[in-house]
């Protein structure tokens, strides 16, 4: 049976699963729907548009839902959908898509959200990832799984950041982060491999190794880029092609961000 405190105000047509618990003075708004196994915790607010997977945790102060910090934004209908097994503490707040991306920000599984973390509207967040304390993720970012972003760290408009990637504390990331290497500065650079995150992840040593190699000759030679990157496209490594078509692609956007060149397509 589902555990509604009596000052929480859930709206009749709000769609909770049996076992959902929900704190004292939280707002559910008409739509929401909330899987099986989550706890809403005290003072949170679910606005409308918003789907909750199933077994999240939502400590406290927690917003999703809300509209995008947009001015053109105007109302519009949209959505947000969370998936599963997430954790999301004190102040975190997520924001719904606008009509220039679908309409729909979207978020994986198993991420952990610490306090005060922002993620805005449209942006599409893959699985197992961590945020910690006070990290801004501004609208249309997509954010590849297993990526950590450290306290502080501001994640600009239309940034990708592919998996496995490790930005430090306090970086701001105006540019596209490659895959598998670590970040850090104002802007951030890339500093080496992130081996430590690749084998948490269970990557083989072998394929680290490479991605090591590679990385030295991409980063450490002064040629460029793009060249060594049209070298490797074919490679037979697939985290080797992963990370050459990544390196393409932000060549070929702009401002060092390749979803920047979409806005308006």
């Amino acid at each position: 049976m589902t555990d509604v405190h009596p000052t929480a105000v859930i709206h009749p047509r709000a769609e909770l699963a049996d076992d959902v618990v929900v704190g004292p003075l939280t707002v559910v708004e008409e739509g929401v729907r909330v899987g099986a196994g989550t706890h809403v915790g005290p003072h949170c607010y679910l606005a409308k548009g918003t789907t909750l997977g199933e077994r999240n945790s939502l400590t406290a102060f927690v917003s999703i839902g809300t509209g995008p910090q947009d001015l053109t934004h105007k109302n519009a209908e949209s959505r947000i959908e969370v998936g599963d097994d997430n954790v999301f503490r004190e102040f975190v707040s997520l924001n719904r898509g606008t009509p220039k991306e679908q309409c729909l920000t979207r978020i994986g599984n198993s991420n952990f959200l610490m306090a005060g973390s922002h993620v805005g509207h449209d942006c599409v967040l893959g699985s197992h990832i961590i945020m910690t304390n006070c990290v801004l993720v501004a609208g249309h970012c997509h954010i590849g799984d297993r990526v950590v972003l450290n306290g502080y760290a501001g994640v600009g408009q239309y940034t990708s950041i592919g998996r496995l990637a490790y930005v430090g504390a306090k970086a701001r990331v105006v540019q596209d982060v490659p895959p598998f290497v670590k970040v850090a500065g104002d802007p951030a650079e890339v500093r080496m491999v992130n081996e430590v995150g690749m084998q948490r992840s269970g990557i083989p040593q072998a394929e680290i190794d490479e991605i090591k190699h590679v990385y030295r000759a991409i980063f450490r030679t002064g040629r460029s880029v793009s060249e060594e990157a049209h070298a490797l496209i074919n490679d037979s490594s697939p985290m080797v092609r992963e990370l050459a078509e990544f390196l393409l692609r932000k060549e070929a956007g702009r401002f060092g961000r390749f979803r920047e060149s979409l806005r308006g397509h």
